[in-house]
């Protein structure tokens, strides 16, 4: 192999392993090639050759110089000073030309050798100069947490409820209660316990300062643990969710109440919560879940505690499916508005069974841009509630649980630029009880009792969003229409009261 080829290469490679003082070394090499050419480029064409021959020399004799300097590198050598870099370029470029001259004039295959190398060079050159690639992190080996906080505050105002004989007197008033109160105070705790582990443990401090309608101020901050659960992938067909965790019927109550598009759920989404001893919708237990169908049908299949009356009690089983049309959701939590991130359009349904309780729900959900001002929400879902038993044979769910129908909507509009999003709201709660014992009642006053347990809400809203979820003030007020007695004890009469909510909201996790 060509001496020159070699010494050459060598240059190449100790130009970027040597340290801050060796690449000063290089630099006078490269100096005196320079010097040395332009020299004999104006000298007579054999003595040109004569002294491109002699530069060959004067090449190797450099060769004990560089091999020191190679000894002197390190594995993490520092980097060439950026302003040296850019002057040994500047000679590298006029070196090369030179060199390009002398190939034109036919001086031998030593110039063409190093205008080859002179090219390498310039690129590793241009390659030390630009910014470091990051490299991929390395996935930790060990466990893993972060910590998050969420604070809702709610500032509150509602209409005073009365009966027809109040309303009846023209000397009495309808006054509007005022609130004023820490709705949640939560703390969040997730993270990665090992590989396809992970773990979520959620406290809660609700109501702090709201008053009861019997005048008691709860001040007392009483922080309780309300999820703590423990989830393994084993595929992404199928995992194991354990522990105390959110059990919800449908969509909504199956929701981050982070990411709400309202200031809260459903005012019936939860109404089997207290009969089946659970604290605002969350069970003990052991969730099954898994997506099929390239990950767009997701299911989920649990066994929880339920209601215990005694040892004996049965067991609750829930499933529920959720089919996604467009975006894939794969958190545990659902979203309630993206505001316009995600192009979500999905359909769900699902059973929840304990003893005589029987429960079903279908839901559907879009959440998507629309238009060049920015995107819309919609949310709908169905459910029905039957606590069973009759009345020769009832059951602990019976008389705690009627039969019902329970509708719900929302449906909003984001305005990204302005970062507002107002929006509409409608629920309704049907009971439709037939079994006696469901509400109290004689087969005479049946339909009264029934009717007594029903009630609509109409409610518009308005959001305004300084950063997203993590920061945002939402504003609803609503009509709650329901049933009262009438001034003939025997019949209802429809009656409405008015409440507006505000609320102040930080999140971060």
């Amino acid at each position: 192999m060509n001496k020159s080829f070699v010494l050459v290469t060598v240059l190449l490679v100790l130009c970027f392993s040597a340290s801050g003082q060796d690449f000063k070394k290089v630099v006078d090499i490269v100096v005196d090639i320079e010097s040395t050419l332009k020299q004999k480029i104006a000298s007579e064409e054999t003595q040109r050759k004569q002294d491109m021959a002699a530069l060959k020399s004067e090449v190797e004799s450099l060769r004990s110089s560089l091999a020191m300097a190679s000894s002197a590198t390190t594995s993490s050598p520092p980097a060439a000073d950026p302003a040296a870099t850019a002057a040994l370029e500047k000679r590298l470029d006029a070196l090369e030309k030179l060199v390009v001259q002398q190939e034109k004039q036919d001086i031998g295959a030593l110039a063409g050798q190093l205008n080859t190398l002179l090219g390498e060079l310039k690129k590793t050159i241009a390659d030390a100069k630009a910014p470091d690639v990051a490299k991929p992190a390395t996935p930790p080996t060990g466990p893993t947490a972060k910590v998050g906080f969420l604070a809702q505050v709610h500032g509150q105002t509602l209409e005073e409820q009365t009966t027809a004989k109040q309303d009846a007197d023209p000397t009495a008033k309808r006054h509007w209660q005022r609130q004023l109160y820490v709705r949640r105070l939560r703390v969040l705790v997730g993270g990665e316990i090992g590989k396809n582990t992970s773990f979520f443990f959620e406290s809660d401090a609700p109501n702090i300062g709201k008053v009861e309608p019997n005048g008691t101020k709860s001040a007392k901050v009483q922080m309780y643990v309300q999820d703590a659960q423990v989830q393994h992938v084993v595929v992404p067909e199928f995992s194991i969710i354990a522990g105390l965790q959110l059990v919800g019927l449908t969509r909504n109550s199956l929701q981050s109440a982070a990411s709400l598009m309202a200031l809260d759920y459903g005012a019936y989404q939860f109404s089997m919560s207290t009969p089946l001893d659970n604290n605002v919708g969350r069970d003990l237990g052991v969730n099954f879940r898994g997506f099929v169908g390239d990950e767009r049908l997701e299911y989920r299949a649990g066994v929880f505690s339920g209601r215990n009356v005694n040892a004996y009690s049965p067991l609750r089983l829930t499933t529920r499916v959720n089919y996604a049309f467009k975006d894939k959701e794969k958190g545990i939590f659902y979203s309630g508005t993206t505001l316009g991130k995600s192009e979500i359009l999905s359909l769900g349904g699902g059973f929840d069974l304990q003893g005589s309780y029987q429960a079903f729900a279908v839901d559907g959900f879009a959440d998507m841009p629309f238009g060049s001002l920015g995107s819309f929400t919609l949310s709908l879902s169905y459910s029905a509630l039957n606590g069973g038993g009759s009345d020769a044979d009832s059951t602990y769910f019976t008389g705690l649980i009627p039969k019902q129908n329970i509708l719900f909507a929302e449906a909003g509009y984001f305005f990204k630029d302005l970062g507002l999003q107002p929006y509409a709201r409608f629920e309704s709660q049907t009971v439709n009880a037939s079994v006696l014992k469901q509400v109290n009642a004689t087969p005479a006053t049946l339909g009264l009792q029934n009717s007594l347990r029903s009630s609509k809400r109409y409610g518009l809203g308005l959001n305004y969003y300084l950063s997203g979820h993590n920061l945002n003030v939402k504003m609803l007020y609503e009509v709650v229409v329901r049933n009262r007695l009438s001034a003939d004890p025997t019949k209802t009469e429809t009656a409405s009261n008015g409440q507006l909510t505000i609320q102040m909201q930080y999140f971060t996790f």
